[in-house]
């Protein structure tokens, strides 16, 4: 874990539902709790504020750090998206982009992988879903990609929702490489899965963070795709399962922690950037579960084997 990204985890599921802001003395104590010295917290944040993901107020000698408008919309987004794209059915359509010089724009390549698509060939790249207004605005923003040629085809297969055919699931091992996400998701269970949930405050408050911290790489390995485009030993849902229980566990104890060290500082100022505040306790990693409808009383599956 490296400290701008266990930042990012942070501001995201606790300081955002907190209210926003924190001081600088409360993060380099959060961070202290994970391993991290004052230096790095310090220079990690010096570095989001010059990327323009989080912004300091200083009142005196004294800095408050809340995330920018960006940099709630970075986290809102990775928090969501996948869970967004696979809670929609799917209508049988794939979405065809061709003569895509993403092979030679690294930047439209990885944009595009983040949006959900999967690379068919060298020049044509597919997804499942329709992107609308978003994949209008990555094109228009890589002069590149004026050339290219955006289709939609229907899937060979019956009429309804949920049908898919063998040429649907071939682009499906094509384009995306589910057996990796397949091993990242085991690798998780079997991290989480028997974890013990103590009620010391900064044990729970690290088992949080580094619960979170995992599951964001899934955002980065996972395309979205549709239940019904899914693999039959997906553990995906096993996965989300562990998550939620493990989170729920350690909820009131992480609290705990944070709330003795905003104690321990003065009054924070008030934010003049309400999109910086969240409803409390509202952590867009574990929110994201919402849309697959994961409860903590949901059983937890046997594992499968491949």
């Amino acid at each position: 874990m490296r400290a701008r990204s266990a930042l990012f985890t942070l501001f995201g599921d606790i300081v955002r539902p907190a209210g926003g802001d924190a001081w600088l003395s409360t993060l380099t104590g959060c961070m202290s709790a994970l391993g991290f010295s004052a230096e790095a917290t310090r220079t990690a944040l010096h570095r989001m504020a010059a990327e323009g993901w989080v912004a300091p107020n200083r009142v005196g000698r004294y800095a408050a750090y809340r995330l920018t408008p960006p940099g709630v919309d970075r986290l809102e987004e990775a928090a969501t998206r996948i869970y967004r794209l696979r809670a929609a059915e799917w209508d049988g359509r794939w979405r065809l982009l061709i003569g895509l010089p993403a092979g030679r724009d690294p930047q439209l390549s990885r944009a595009l992988t983040w949006m959900g698509f999967g690379q068919l060939s060298a020049d044509a790249w597919v997804s499942p879903h329709p992107h609308g207004q978003r994949l209008t605005r990555l094109l228009d923003g890589h002069p590149g990609a004026v050339s290219t040629v955006g289709f939609v085809a229907e899937s060979a297969g019956p009429p309804g929702p949920g049908s898919t055919t063998d040429a649907d699931q071939r682009i499906v091992a094509t384009a995306w490489d589910l057996a990796e996400l397949r091993q990242a998701h085991a690798a998780f269970v079997d991290r989480w899965r028997h974890a013990v949930a103590g009620d010391e405050p900064r044990a729970a408050f690290t088992t949080r963070i580094q619960l979170v911290h995992h599951w964001r790489s899934f955002l980065f390995l996972d395309p979205g795709l549709p239940a019904a485009l899914l693999p039959a030993d997906w553990l995906g849902d096993e996965a989300a399962k562990v998550f939620r229980t493990l989170y729920e566990a350690v909820d009131a104890g992480a609290w705990r922690f944070y709330e003795q060290l905003v104690a321990a500082g003065p009054p924070l100022p008030e934010t003049s950037n309400p999109d910086a505040a969240a409803p409390a306790d509202d952590s867009p990693f574990a929110r994201g579960l919402d849309a697959l409808q994961i409860r903590r009383s949901d059983p937890i599956p046997a594992r499968s084997t491949p």
